[in-house]
C-alpha cells in the first residue's frame, strides 16, 4: 500500500466540512419550499380563480418530501463521513495535534481562530497541522 500524499489525505479530512455543507444547502432549500408551500392557498369556491390546474399544493408536497428525503440521506452520509474522519483523527496522540485537527476539520475552524483560541502563532499551527496530517495513516477507496 503506497502511502497517501499530504494534498490528498487533507482533500480526505475535508469531506466532513464539505458534506456538513452540502447538508445545510439542502436544509435551506428545503425551508424555502415550505415559505413556498405556505403562500399556496387552493381555490375552495366554485369561481374561477386563474390559469393553474389545482394541482400546485400537490406538486409543492411532492417537492418538500423529495427535499427532506435528500436531506436525510446527506444527514446519513454526513454522519458516517464524520465517524471517520474523527477516527483518523485519534491517530493523532498528541493532544495538541489532535486539537488542531480537531478544531480544523471537524469544527470548521480557520487558521487564525485556531492560532488565536489555542494561543499559538499562525505559523507554529501550519506547521504543527503539516506534521500530524504526515504522520496520519489513511485508508480508503476514493
Amino acid at each position: 500500500m503506497n502511502p497517501m500524499p499530504y494534498d490528498k489525505k487533507v482533500r480526505w479530512l475535508r469531506r466532513y466540512q464539505d458534506s456538513l455543507h452540502r447538508e445545510r444547502e439542502l436544509a435551506e432549500e428545503l425551508e424555502q419550499l415550505h415559505s413556498r408551500a405556505c403562500k399556496i392557498t387552493p381555490a375552495l369556491t366554485g369561481m374561477p380563480g386563474g390559469e393553474g390546474d389545482g394541482q400546485s399544493l400537490a406538486r409543492a408536497v411532492e417537492s418538500i418530501v423529495q427535499a427532506q428525503q435528500e436531506l436525510d440521506a446527506q444527514v446519513n452520509q454526513c454522519g458516517a463521513i464524520r465517524r471517520e474522519v474523527v477516527a483518523a483523527l485519534e491517530q493523532a496522540t498528541n493532544p495538541r495535534d489532535h486539537e488542531i485537527l480537531r478544531r480544523r476539520y471537524i469544527l470548521g475552524q480557520r487558521w487564525e481562530e485556531i492560532a488565536v483560541e489555542m494561543h499559538y502563532k499562525y505559523q507554529h499551527v501550519c506547521r504543527c497541522h503539516k506534521d500530524a496530517v504526515a504522520k496520519l495513516v489513511i485508508e480508503c477507496d476514493t
